[in-house]
């Protein structure tokens, strides 16, 4: 019995050879079999079996058809009578069967919770993230209140269907986007995109302004917790559409955009124009230069009230959220001819300025460097005013910043997005393999100046150190040290707290 089953399976073994190896057969010529032959994949017997069917084939029909192109494999056992009509029917099931199973989306926690096709046509992957800080203040002439809350916390629905279209969704629980300090819940991302013409694509919904290395940059990789100065120029996320492109080491993208998605408008919206550019001319995994550039016009909102005038405003705190927006007290906001920025712990601050203002537009330029566990990091802005009445004011600023990673690791700069990434630790903080995370220092001076053509919204100057500690790619705790230098007009003249804030974050 078992000598049967043996001479049984070589003939069927031998059949399905022939049968799988007879589309080639009737389209190799001498050469390819005698490749094969003489690297020994085939016997100088079976060579010459080959040739002779070949030939056979040619001089006259065939009575079982080889397999066609397009052919199932079933078919072609049917047709070459190795299986009967049932078996074909009973296989048929089968494999549909199996075809179908393989084709289920299969979940993934590489890299979140992601579901995913087979052929990665659909995908859909949720995230979470949260920041929760603490602040202490050294007071200087404001009294400031030191204090806990949660930064951001977010959840996301991000993912690709038939293949070309992206999307994502993600509200903010902690309501603090916008600086503010309640916990409504806000919609931050919420778009769709076409990819279907890269290295082209073309984006709708309410998403981030191309404008500037860090705002464009996730702040989940920030290194510092708070962005810098200058960042008080921009509106993060707006409604509006945007086309982009882009290669290895280099993007372009422009949009045109109306006001933010939580916006209520008592009359005509805001409009803005914007773009940017980046170009990597090295990039390695230790080894980048960035170099960027950015540019944006801005039609203000228009006023429902009295003369129905625009206007814009321009103010920020001292890279640090916590700092309450209500009315602060301060020997300086009683000083006569302060007539800007007597709102709260806003540092700096233009008020509406009046005028009538037509637009401002704003330039940003880009600079940033990898090497090895060294970078550096840099970004100019100005804002220049149009208005109907008075001069025309310019206000502008600046930062800069060096990271060293005292565990060796570089930062990860994605090239093709212009963006900087999430870190991957070099050892993840392990008490069983010994492991101690990534390490980083950092510091940062930065200056923004709001005071030009009779606008006194004053001019600061901070300086920050920052130690952060990764112990993994999903978890980061930080300390931030921040020194306000000076702060030269506007209501708070003359003051110069610093601060020692916290950070506790997981984004997955």
């Amino acid at each position: 019995m078992g000598t049967a089953c043996v001479q049984f399976q070589k003939k069927l073994f031998i059949a399905v050879l022939v049968l799988l190896v007879g589309s080639v057969v009737a389209r190799a010529d001498d050469a390819l079999l005698e490749v094969l032959r003489h690297n020994k994949l085939i016997t100088d017997d079976q060579y010459q079996a080959l040739r002779k069917a070949r030939a056979e084939k040619e001089k006259a029909a065939i009575d079982r058809p080889l397999p066609a192109q397009d052919q199932d494999l079933l078919d072609v056992l049917l047709a070459n009578g190795l299986i009967s009509q049932a078996q074909f029917a009973d296989l048929r099931v089968k494999v549909g069967a199996a075809k179908k199973i393989d084709q289920e989306a299969k979940p993934s926690l590489t890299e979140g919770f992601k579901v995913e096709s087979q052929d990665k046509s659909f995908q859909a992957q949720i995230g979470a993230y949260f920041q929760m800080d603490t602040a202490l203040y050294n007071d200087d002439r404001t009294d400031f209140s030191s204090g806990n809350e949660l930064r951001r916390g977010r959840i996301s629905v991000a993912g690709t269907v038939f293949s070309d279209w992206d999307y994502k969704f993600e509200a903010d629980f902690a309501g603090t986007t916008q600086g503010g300090s309640t916990n409504n819940v806000t919609v931050t991302d919420a778009y769709v995109r076409y990819t279907g013409l890269k290295p082209y694509a073309f984006m709708a919904g309410n998403f981030k302004v191309p404008v500037s290395l860090e705002a464009v940059g996730s702040a989940k990789y920030l290194t510092f917790m708070e962005r810098g100065l200058p960042f008080s120029f921009l509106t993060l996320r707006r409604l509006g559409g945007m086309a982009s492109a882009n290669g290895d080491n280099w993007t372009t993208s422009v949009g045109l955009f109306g006001d933010s998605v939580t916006s209520q408008n008592n009359d005509d919206e805001g409009m803005q124009a914007a773009g940017r550019v980046t170009f990597a001319p090295f990039f390695q995994s230790d080894r980048v230069l960035h170099l960027g550039a950015s540019g944006s016009w801005v039609h203000p909102q228009q006023t429902a009230t009295g003369t129905r005038l625009e206007t814009v405003r321009f103010r920020s705190k001292p890279e640090s959220n916590i700092i309450s927006d209500s009315l602060v007290e301060s020997a300086t906001l009683s000083t006569p001819g302060s007539s800007f920025g007597r709102s709260s712990g806003r540092l700096v601050d233009t008020g509406n300025i009046p005028g009538d203002v037509n637009y401002f537009t704003l330039f940003g330029g880009e600079l940033a460097g990898i090497f090895g566990p060294f970078s550096v990091q840099g970004e100019y802005m100005r804002a220049d005013v149009d208005r109907e009445t008075g001069d025309d004011p310019t206000f502008d600023g600046y930062y800069g910043y060096a990271s060293w990673f005292l565990s060796g690791e570089s930062r990860n700069y994605k090239a093709d997005k212009g963006v900087f990434d999430i870190l991957q630790p070099l050892q993840p903080f392990s008490l069983k393999t010994g492991g101690w995370g990534a390490w980083e220092v950092a510091v940062r001076y930065s200056n923004l100046d709001l005071n030009d053509e009779g606008v006194q919204g004053g001019e600061i100057d901070d300086l920050s150190f920052a130690l952060n500690w990764y112990p993994n790619a999903y978890v980061r705790l930080m300390a931030n040290y921040v020194n306000v230098l000076d702060v030269d007009g506007g209501a708070h003249d003359g003051d110069n707290p610093d601060l020692f804030q916290l950070r506790a974050q997981v984004a997955y």
